[in-house]
């Protein structure tokens, strides 16, 4: 099964290229007779997370403008998951981990290593705001007692 995450507006730019690939997919499947299904909906991005998201979101054109190369949010995440080791060690490959099995610690780690990027590229806007600390506070009082 081939799933497709678009996500406006941080790929703007990439949005003929996955007009194209969702195309080629329904061409593929009713040719060949394939049983599908199509979901369009909004990100069902977990409350307690947004915050980390949106900041990789503000973070991405300054990796873009650095590295030469267009970035988006969930490569910045990816980025900063490798750079605290957030990572589980499958057959000799560093796979990202799920932030929902992160510890309070770990979630930290994220968190100021999210910040460090956002400081060393002099960007703005790249701190949670107070519901956003709010929202993750509240996670781990309930969910996470660590």
């Amino acid at each position: 099964m081939n799933k497709i995450n678009f996500f406006f507006p941080s790929n703007l730019l990439v949005q003929g290229d996955k007009q194209a690939e969702v195309s080629r997919l329904l061409r593929e499947y009713l040719s060949a007779r394939k049983n599908f299904f199509v979901s369009f909906g909004s990100d069902k991005t977990s409350k307690q997370f947004r915050g980390f998201y949106r900041i990789c979101g503000v973070l991405a054109p300054y990796f873009a403008e650095s590295e030469g190369v267009l970035f988006d949010k969930d490569m910045v995440k990816e980025y900063i998951k490798q750079e605290c080791n957030f990572v589980n060690i499958v057959k000799g490959h560093k796979i990202s981990r799920s932030l929902k099995t992160a510890s309070v610690k770990e979630m930290k780690a994220l968190i100021e290593k999210s910040y460090e990027i956002g400081a060393f590229f002099d960007a703005k806007g790249y701190e949670l705001t107070s519901e956003e600390k709010k929202a993750m506070n509240e996670y781990y009082k309930l969910v996470k007692n660590d």
